[in-house]
């Protein structure tokens, strides 16, 4: 009788035991995935934090006219070089913002009028046997600063 109750309690012990390490596994798991979670979001904001950073930005400069409402923007590639010394051809196109019209859309630099938003343009620079390679540049435009007028009343 004490033998079987010996035996009981082992498998009792023993039942406890690997139900104790399941949860422990099963906690360590949730543990792994939250961490895993927290380091996405991390990723993600770092991401979302460099590509804001590569934004090059303009605000439209106050000049006492409210009407102004655009700035003229140059897009320069004109240091963009070919190893091999080969002869280069450019070509801007628009990824994404407002329309805008390109002054030049196949030489190294171009200009445009640009109105508060956001605009991505692609430049592709192609040597003389027809190798290219692209970069995109985000130019962020903000509208002309203006603070609110002084009020000052005066009783006579």
């Amino acid at each position: 009788m004490e033998r079987i109750a010996s035996i009981m309690l082992l498998a009792i012990c023993l039942v406890g035991t690997g139900y104790l390490y399941m949860e422990h596994v099963d906690r360590l798991a949730a543990d792994e995935a939250a961490a895993a979670v927290v380091a996405e979001e991390a990723a993600t904001a770092a991401a979302a934090a460099e590509v804001e950073a590569a934004k090059i930005k303009f605000t439209i400069p106050h000049d006492n006219d409210a009407f102004t409402t655009d700035i003229t923007v140059s897009l320069d590639g004109s240091e963009s070089f070919d190893s091999e010394g080969d002869s280069l051809s450019f070509y801007w196109d628009q990824i994404s913002g407002d329309i805008v019209y390109l002054e030049s859309f196949d030489n190294n630099t171009t200009t445009f009028r640009a109105t508060t938003g956001e605009y991505t343009f692609k430049l592709t620079v192609s040597d003389s046997y027809g190798s290219s390679s692209s970069e995109n540049t985000t130019i962020s435009v903000a509208q002309e600063p203006n603070t609110p007028p002084e009020v000052v009343v005066k009783v006579y």
